[in-house]
């Protein structure tokens, strides 16, 4: 109960929709669940509630399927900041791409996932060398 109390709310709903989505296999009504709790600790900020929603839209559990909202929520999260995002939207631009009725917009979804993955990687190393350049001054503030 302590533990709770620290949590943020929008922390507390993401874990209940956690919960429901464990047990969306056991009853229809549990993915229902698990949507409107992870909506609720999306609209509250919450990175991983916003991800968790644009998977369960994109499969249309608990509610309608989008799955160009899907993709556009992960675009959105990683707009926003969210690293993780992005990984997931490649995988979900490759899995929309191979099955995209329309062929065209297949193929843009695929050349998409790549770009995407070649964003991940630049991302990636300039996060990296921000990090040597943070982990450099504060060496010589130390020794100053």
């Amino acid at each position: 109960m302590a533990d709770e109390k620290a949590k943020s709310p929008a922390e507390i709903l993401y874990a209940e929709g956690m919960k429901y989505d464990w047990k969306q296999n056991q009853s229809p009504a549990a993915a229902t669940l698990a949507r409107a709790a992870f909506q609720q600790a999306a609209t509250m900020g919450h990175s991983n509630a916003l991800r968790a929603l644009a998977h369960l839209i994109y499969e249309g559990r608990g509610g309608p399927q989008d799955r160009e909202h899907a993709l556009l929520i992960l675009w959105s999260a990683f707009i926003r900041g969210d690293r993780d995002a992005l990984e997931e939207l490649e995988d979900m631009l490759e899995t929309y791409g191979e099955t995209a009725g329309d062929s065209r917009r297949a193929k843009t979804a695929v050349a998409t996932a790549q770009s995407v993955g070649e964003l991940r990687s630049l991302v990636e190393r300039i996060s990296d060398f921000m990090h040597d350049i943070a982990r450099e001054r504060a060496a010589s503030k130390r020794e100053n």
